[in-house]
């Protein structure tokens, strides 16, 4: 199993900042790039090599990355000329024959990747896509007749889009290299497959972002203000004023994550766990002195208010 990257596209929704570095570089808090949270999720993953299909300002990429970065293999496909994402993977399947864990390189997401691979190892399908609910991207107005119920901002909708994260069976590499009309994987490959039953959806409820505007950053950057990725989820700091501190913990399925800030109150702001072995769930609100140790039976979000 191999990661892959598609990040040849030219970001032009947010120039001025990729005039001089491609999109996946740029910062969603201070040294700390879209691709490098896509990175870490590879790690977590336990993947151990990682290509990155690049184009624009692709030696970029490969300057701040090198042949290693975070105990990862970095290979690099650029192209010269953008070429489609067709080409991309398939210039890609002709250097490997592995199974492909493959995403777009201006997406970020919580999702639980471990869980994300158990279900496409247990699953028939040759292609595993994650799939998110729509977001509107206007205002409803809820009506009976033609009078006006109530008004609803931007909701999500009973429809799914593609959050453009694969993983891709090494059994169906050679259907990329069918004739085709048309130059990505959205419009040729993927509806092939799916007319023949090889595509699988994958869903959580979760936070994911496609960065393709000013304002899809300027939300990603307010979200990753004093927040720290960790292999078990993330650790936010909301308040701090040298004596006390409150954060929010978010715990993925499965996963342990351990407080250490003195004395503790953690109140479950959602999900199932154990706190040092008592079991806990939404609402409940208990005092901890030393070390928390947070095991989740399910994604867990805690608000923890420590004193030192």
């Amino acid at each position: 199993m191999i990661g892959a990257i598609l990040a040849g596209g030219y970001g032009k929704r947010l120039k001025p900042l990729t005039d001089e570095i491609p999109k996946a570089l740029v910062p969603i808090k201070e040294g700390y790039t879209i691709m490098d949270r896509q990175l870490f999720d590879f790690r977590v993953m336990g993947i151990e090599e990682v290509y990155i299909l690049s184009g624009y300002l692709g030696q970029k990429i490969e300057e701040r990355y090198g042949d290693e970065y975070m105990g990862l293999k970095m290979r690099y496909l650029r192209e010269e000329r953008p070429m489609g994402t067709l080409f991309s993977l398939r210039n890609l399947i002709s250097h490997v024959r592995d199974d492909i864990v493959l995403r777009n390189g201006d997406t970020i997401t919580d999702m639980n990747m471990k869980r994300f691979l158990e279900y496409a190892a247990n699953s028939n399908y040759q292609l595993l896509m994650f799939v998110v609910k729509m977001k509107s991207p206007y205002g409803i107005v809820e009506t009976l007749g033609d009078q006006v119920l109530n008004f609803v901002e931007k909701p999500f909708l009973n429809h799914f889009i593609n959050a453009g994260f694969y993983y891709i069976k090494r059994e169906a590499l050679d259907i990329f290299f069918e004739d085709y009309h048309g130059k990505d994987l959205e419009t040729t490959v993927f509806p092939r497959m799916a007319r023949r039953k090889m595509v699988g959806a994958y869903t959580e409820d979760t936070l994911w972002m496609g960065i393709d505007s000013e304002k899809d950053l300027e939300q990603i950057r307010e979200e990753y203000s004093n927040r720290e990725d960790m292999e078990w989820g993330y650790r936010k700091v909301i308040f701090s004023d040298g004596r006390r501190t409150v954060s929010e913990v978010f715990v993925r399925t499965g996963e342990r994550a351990s407080v250490d800030d003195g004395e503790s109150i953690l109140r479950i702001i959602s999900g199932l766990a154990e706190v040092n072995g008592k079991a806990v769930h939404t609402g409940d609100v208990i005092l901890e002195e030393g070390k928390a140790e947070i095991t989740a039976y399910e994604d867990t979000k805690v608000e923890v208010i420590c004193t030192r």
